[in-house]
């Protein structure tokens, strides 16, 4: 089978706006954020998960024939396959384990952890799509 480029690009584009609505957020000093904003903020890590992991099993599908069965395996198998460096899989696998938290844990999340913690991250997710985008054409 071959990647579905459009599907790509979606999946790209909802990751780059999760980024840039979080950035925006985190431009301001933590103890300014609004309680709306730590919640956008918890969603659209959620969002950028999401994406991120969809485009990743679609590429190991579509493009590698792998039928990886968790997030974290799908961007094992991207790595040991150089799609993914280590100091990105890093940064990926720990914004899976917070999308995790947020979604099953939610209870013990501190915003303000997230907000010192998931800007580096995003800088290694960044790097990781523009290289699929080119490797990928898209």
């Amino acid at each position: 089978m071959s990647i579905d480029k459009e599907f790509v690009r979606k999946l790209v584009a909802d990751v780059l706006e999760s980024i840039r609505v979080v950035e925006e957020y985190y431009s301001k000093p933590f103890d300014e954020l609004s309680q709306a904003e730590k919640i956008g903020v918890r969603y659209h890590i959620i969002v950028l998960v999401e994406a991120l992991t969809a485009l990743a099993y679609h590429i190991a599908r579509r493009l590698y024939g792998l039928e990886p069965t968790t997030p974290i395996q799908t961007f094992r198998f991207l790595a040991d396959r150089g799609l993914v460096n280590s100091d990105e899989l890093r940064d990926i696998e720990a914004l899976i384990r917070l999308r995790n938290l947020l979604v099953h844990r939610y209870w013990v999340i501190d915003d303000r952890r997230i907000y010192e913690n998931v800007k580096n991250d995003f800088r290694s997710v960044k790097r990781f799509v523009e290289r699929l985008k080119n490797v990928l054409g898209v």
